[in-house]
């Protein structure tokens, strides 16, 4: 069972009969809610989301994430949305995308994952996401990504009805602040320790 097969309309822990597909969704369920995740959906990962190792792939981790971004969308915005995107030559576009992996995931094991808007900064929307193994509640991953509305290569404003979905669905205000300047990009900045110190 997977995003395809549920349907995509309300998806959520409790809608997709995880206990139908031999998932436990108790203490999952629970670490989602704890985290402030509204919507999750479990994934359908296959033979070949899995390395050499034997380990969930990173690259089938962003896929996964992604194709949880738009069950997201279909699941709580609806149609309006799509043919909002139809219509108007708009597109969403993941600016970044920031992961964490966080610990492994193995061929024997399921899997959900969650996905929320955090906030708002300027024109984009901040976006945050868990992949969790269902038995344990382990967190295999975690991500935060900056999308944007974007037409003719330009990012836009989000139509007015946007934001009172997302808020709908959230169940909270969606915090906003204005545009802040840009951090450069690469990891965060390294000092060397100073000559002496252990640190």
């Amino acid at each position: 069972m997977g995003l395809n097969d549920v349907g995509l309309n309300d998806v959520g822990l409790e809608d997709v009969g995880l206990e139908d597909v031999g998932m436990n969704v108790g203490d999952v369920e629970a670490a989602l809610r704890d985290d402030g995740y509204r919507w999750s959906c479990p994934l359908e990962v296959a033979a070949d989301d899995f390395d050499a190792q034997g380990h969930l792939n990173n690259a089938a981790i962003v896929r996964h994430l992604n194709d949880l971004r738009i069950g997201y969308v279909r699941a709580n915005l609806g149609e309006v949305w799509i043919e909002f995107l139809r219509t108007s030559g708009s597109v969403v576009a993941a600016r970044e995308v920031h992961v964490s992996y966080e610990s492994e995931g193995f061929p024997d094991e399921s899997f959900v994952g969650a996905t929320r808007v955090a906030r708002r900064d300027g024109l984009a929307g901040i976006i945050e996401q868990q992949v969790r193994e269902v038995a344990s509640a382990r967190l295999v991953a975690r991500a935060w990504v900056v999308q944007l509305l974007a037409r003719d290569g330009r990012a836009v404003d989000w139509p007015e009805f946007y934001w009172p979905l997302v808020e709908a669905t959230e169940g909270r205000p969606i915090p906003y602040r204005a545009r802040v300047p840009r951090s450069p990009w690469g990891p965060p900045a390294w000092s060397a320790p100073e000559e002496g110190s252990s640190g």
